[in-house]
């Protein structure tokens, strides 16, 4: 990006600056910046050279799919959502940009300041060919056809055709744990938004976001592959090194540093560590969603164990999937010992998840058994549980539980983690430090009940919510020797 206060020592005009800024987008960046901020001066940071580089390459049509993670507060509406719309139809007045925002109100917001640049006396110094033709409040077109229309997440825009569509913040933080929220977003990102490009063949889709859950929108898509993705933590948690095409470095940051010092200062981020939650500064400021939180489970509270204790013996509990193509069949495995004060303990140990058809499940059950010799085995007694159940013991079993309350309506669910969470939040219940297995489980307990599924949150609960009877039940010793 060219720094414009150096202008003088070369001796050069801004004005000399203007047909290199009609191909250059940070040139236009540094230019345009005190358009839309009278009488401040845009602070360099070497990320923003590393955003202006992305952005290019989607003019360039090097990146038609594009995910960029930025912490909030650090200019990326701004750059894409304003400047680069503004940039890309002064180059070619011609473009069509759908922009969508969370709400009418930023979307509103966003559309007033590219208007107001587009209308201003310096924009239309560097790009004397782009004219404006109509000025509604969402609706920003040029005489030889261009547009940028504005709209809102879940908006109808049936009739709008893009070459480029931006979304842009498209939910909000504390939606992060609804899954009803989310699954309606990605649905109408893929059957309306997506749908909406003019040439299919040429078209660039850009997402810019903070995170907010592992499976948001960022999350999802990036699953799907095919997606470039500029994932910048505000605060850098390993060596990170970026170069153009050519091997020349953009940016470079070591562990510890952080994204903009000009922007926010050590003391600044330590306030802010004191000032929100843990997992809101994971994943809005660090791009690494953890999980949320509804206010049902407080992952904070929960009791975690880094080595695990002489386990007296093992339970297993299953929630059972009834096909592949169904939800799937979860093991939660788990140990038991006392503590120093005499309390029985469980420690999760391993979660199991399967998709299976039914007689495959009951294999599945089998061998898990036979590798750790539970003393009980709880399994579900609804649905495909109950044959399940009815099988096993016609095989042999007698170390089995059919599972508590009857957890068939959604209240009943919410009433058994209730139940579990009283033994969760007075430390008997342990979950480990670290484990492939331990994101998804604080994630299930933190997002409960907004879930797609409930399989693991099943099979915690149904044997945590009555731990009594289900350790008495294990210490009868039922286990036939011979299995």
């Amino acid at each position: 990006m060219t720094d414009i206060a150096a202008l003088a020592d070369q001796e050069l005009n801004v004005a000399d600056l203007y047909p290199v800024a009609r191909r250059d987008f940070g040139t236009f960046v540094e230019l345009v910046f005190p358009v839309l901020h009278p009488g401040k001066k845009l602070i360099h940071a070497p990320y923003l050279d590393l955003l202006v580089a992305v952005m290019e390459g989607c003019a360039a049509g090097c990146y038609p799919r594009v995910i960029v993670n930025l912490p909030p507060g650090f200019m990326k509406s701004m750059l894409i959502s304003i400047m680069y719309v503004a940039w890309r139809l002064g180059v070619d007045p011609t473009a069509k940009f759908i922009c969508i925002s969370y709400g009418d109100d930023l979307a509103k917001k966003h559309a007033a300041s590219t208007r107001k640049l587009m209308q201003s006396t310096l924009y239309n110094a560097i790009f004397p060919g782009t004219v404006l033709d109509k000025k509604s409040e969402d609706h920003i077109t040029t005489t030889k056809g261009g547009h940028r229309y504005a709209t809102a997440v879940g908006s109808d825009i049936t009739g709008f055709r893009a070459t480029e569509i931006i979304v842009d913040d498209p939910i909000e933080p504390e939606e992060g744990t609804s899954e009803l929220k989310k699954q309606k977003l990605r649905s109408w990102i893929s059957s309306s938004v997506l749908t909406r490009f003019e040439d299919n063949a040429k078209n660039v889709f850009i997402l810019v976001m903070h995170r907010v859950a592992p499976d948001d929108l960022a999350g999802t898509l990036q699953a799907q592959g095919g997606y470039t993705t500029l994932s910048l933590p505000l605060v850098a948690e390993e060596e990170e090194t970026f170069v153009t095409e050519k091997d020349e470095i953009i940016m470079t940051r070591k562990p510890g540093e952080l994204l903009h010092p000009g922007r926010m200062t050590k003391e600044d981020l330590e306030r802010l560590r004191r000032e929100i939650s843990r997992h809101a500064f994971a994943s809005q400021y660090q791009q690494r969603p953890v999980f949320g939180g509804s206010g049902m489970c407080s992952i904070d509270r929960l009791a975690r164990y880094d080595k695990a204790p002489k386990f007296e013996l093992m339970i297993h509990s299953w929630d059972i999937g009834a096909t592949i193509d169904g939800n799937p069949s979860v093991c939660t495995k788990w140990g038991v010992a006392k503590d120093s004060d005499g309390r029985d303990n469980l420690y999760l140990t391993d979660v199991i998840r399967l998709k299976l058809e039914i007689p495959d499940v009951r294999e599945a059950i089998k061998a898990q058994d036979k590798l750790d010799k539970p003393a009980l085995i709880v399994i579900d007694h609804r649905g495909a549980g109950i044959g399940v159940y009815q099988e096993l013991v016609k095989a042999g079993y007698r170390h089995l539980y059919w599972a508590g309350d009857d957890g068939k309506s959604n209240d009943s669910k919410i009433d058994r983690f209730a139940k579990a969470q009283l033994n969760m939040y007075d430390g008997v219940v342990k979950f480990p430090v670290s484990g492939n297995f331990l994101d998804g489980v604080l994630y299930a307990l933190a997002t409960f009940p907004e879930l797609k599924e409930f399989d693991l949150i099943d099979s915690i609960t149904q044997l945590v919510a009555f731990m009594p009877r289900g350790l008495k039940l294990a210490r009868l010793k039922r286990r036939p020797m011979n299995l």
